[in-house]
């Protein structure tokens, strides 16, 4: 609204002006209107460049740098992202191996646990058989010596019976 009214008010004063000097020739002369147009003229364009060009120039500018900081800060933010998704891959990775160093510790530790379980189990169980034999060998013992009087009857009477005499 205000550069319409500013618009009008020059082109006014321009057609007074104009219109004040009746002929060519003396349009040609150097006189007060010219400097009063000169004036005008000048004043024109300080009002114009404030109300006008200034506001249009800031416009474009603050257009241009939205279009171009909008430009930048996604290639920014690109660029953060593929740095991001790095440092994840990277940290990943990391975890990934110290994941399979730790499961492999674990599965040694178990075969570790596995084999000193056996090693132990083998041993119980040797144990537990040298000790069942040694039991056997006593109760074997222990068989014999009672029936040992008994098998000296048993075989005097098996002679007796097959040769038919005492021996």
């Amino acid at each position: 609204m205000r550069i319409t009214g500013v618009l009008v008010l020059v082109v006014a004063i321009l057609f007074i002006s104009v219109s004040d000097a009746g002929a060519a020739e003396e349009l040609l002369k150097i006189d007060k209107t010219l400097i009063v147009q000169l004036i005008i003229f000048i004043a024109t364009i300080f009002i114009l460049n404030s109300l006008l060009f200034k506001p249009l120039i800031g416009v474009v500018e603050k257009r241009e740098k939205l279009t171009t900081g909008r430009i930048k800060e996604a290639k920014e933010l690109e660029e953060k992202v593929e740095q991001i998704m790095k440092e994840y891959r990277a940290k990943l990775d990391e975890i990934r191996a110290k994941a399979m160093e730790e499961r492999n510790e674990i599965r040694r530790e178990a075969q570790a646990a596995a084999e000193d379980l056996i090693g132990r189990t083998h041993k119980e169980a040797q144990a537990l058989l040298e000790e069942a034999r040694s039991r056997l060998n006593l109760e074997t013992r222990d068989i014999r010596e009672r029936i040992k009087p008994d098998i000296e009857v048993l075989a005097r009477e098996i002679v007796l019976q097959v040769l038919g005499r005492k021996v």
